[in-house]
């Protein structure tokens, strides 16, 4: 286990309301709708599905796909995490949240460049946390390990992770920037970057914009050397140096978040009004592909996150393709060409869908 020398920030846990309202929008169902250079539309196929009830998987709102496995993250009930071997058909389940040794308050899905770790990480503590799947797929009853230490002073926020070979990136409430660099060998963190700027947005506190910008996707190209982010119809793309600097290299700024600033700390309440924007995101070394709504929490409810499309740009932020998926998905995971998308409309299941 390695112990990083993580930022130290000031923050009340109370600020974890800023998460509590995340809305949605309505531009006459069409994914083209303010999303420049999407000109055509194609229609995928169902190949397969997978009901998740038959499994014991019963309130999944997250999937995730690493080396030969479906993982699955709930954030209610007992928001257990479940992996699924697609191979065999059984299921691992593991119960984190408690005060328990090894357990937690809240956590999350790191994703990695590791293609044999299923890794999470405790928001509160900073602790990452992983399985390697090559021992879980031998013995269903591996277990999960510290891997690393992230040191967080109390009362500090981080809402994701993600792990490359040489650096850990985290975002949450932070003091200067958007994102918190760390690199492995050297323990040395820096904030960097700003979040994307309009006039309704400039004049916000940064933890402001933090809570704005809580809803943030991230995912890499495999290779640790470019990023993307997402927040509802914003996306920005981003290089590393060797030496750990991030460079911004394209923004498609479609749309951005309908919001009102609350008077209780750095709370920020979005609009029902508003689009869902871009609500899931994956990337290969080729293209990033994110889920897109058009829908709105005022018209849909909980369902504007069922989104009807998805999107496929490539690493220089072009448009590539958009297709109209036969079932609105919840979420989504990628395995090359095959996509498994989580379905929340009615009973869990998993729609298998092969890219043309």
């Amino acid at each position: 286990m390695k112990n990083f020398n993580f930022y130290k920030m000031n923050v009340n846990s109370h600020w974890l309301m800023l998460l509590a309202v995340i809305v949605i929008s309505g531009c006459s169902r069409n994914p083209m709708c303010g999303l420049e250079g999407f000109t055509s539309l194609s229609t995928l196929s169902v190949k397969d599905s997978i009901e998740l009830e038959n499994k014991d998987i019963l309130n999944p709102h997250h999937i995730y796909y690493k080396n030969g496995f479906l993982i699955f993250n709930s954030i209610r009930g007992e928001r257990e995490i479940q992996l699924l071997n697609l191979l065999s058909g059984e299921v691992t389940e593991y119960h984190v949240i408690g005060s328990g040794r090894n357990e937690m308050a809240n956590y999350h899905t790191v994703n990695t460049t590791n293609n044999n770790m299923y890794l999470f990480a405790d928001n509160y503590a900073g602790k990452v946390y992983g399985v390697c799947l090559d021992s879980l797929r031998l013995n269903p009853n591996t277990g999960y390990e510290l891997l690393y230490s992230l040191p967080v002073a109390k009362g500090g926020l981080f809402l994701r992770f993600m792990d490359m070979p040489k650096y850990v990136v985290g975002i949450g409430l932070l003091q200067n920037g958007r994102f918190g660099v760390f690199e492995k060998d050297t323990d040395i963190f820096k904030e960097q970057m700003e979040y994307p700027e309009n006039e309704m947005i400039k004049s916000l506190s940064h933890l402001h914009k933090g809570a704005l910008f809580s809803r943030t996707l991230m995912a890499s190209d495999g290779t640790g050397k470019r990023m993307v982010t997402t927040c509802f119809g914003l996306m920005d793309f981003y290089s590393f140096s060797d030496d750990g600097e991030l460079t911004q290299l394209k923004s498609n700024h479609y749309h951005y978040p309908l919001f009102e600033v609350g008077t209780n700390g750095p709370a920020v309440i979005f609009k029902k009004e508003d689009r869902a924007g871009i609500t899931g995101m994956c990337a290969d070394k080729n293209y990033v592909y994110g889920l897109y709504s058009d829908k709105t929490m005022a018209d849909y409810g909980e369902g504007a996150y069922n989104a009807p499309y998805l999107l496929v740009w490539d690493w220089d932020g072009n448009p590539v393709k958009a297709y109209k998926l036969p079932v609105a998905l919840y979420g989504f995971a990628l395995d090359g060409n095959t996509i498994y998308g989580l379905s929340r409309e009615e009973s869990p299941k998993v729609y298998i869908l092969d890219l043309e």
